[in-house]
């Protein structure tokens, strides 16, 4: 029995190894820009439906608890 490792399977396992975890960390990366500009689209909406609209009165409560 041969104790020793051959080299090219050595390599081409490191090969292996390398190449899925570049992949994996490319597909998180690419998760994470899409996740950033949902985010951003939200921010934006969220932005947008707080602004004041015109013509449209704000509710106000009565001083004596009446709504009006």
């Amino acid at each position: 029995m041969n104790s020793e490792v051959d080299v090219n399977i050595l390599i081409n396992h490191y090969h292996k190894k390398l190449s899925t975890l570049v992949n994996q960390n490319i597909l998180l990366e690419a998760k994470m820009e899409s996740m950033l500009n949902d985010y951003m689209q939200l921010k934006e909406q969220f932005e947008e439906l707080q602004k004041p609209k015109r013509g449209i009165k704000k509710w106000v409560s009565h001083p004596q608890g009446k709504d009006w």
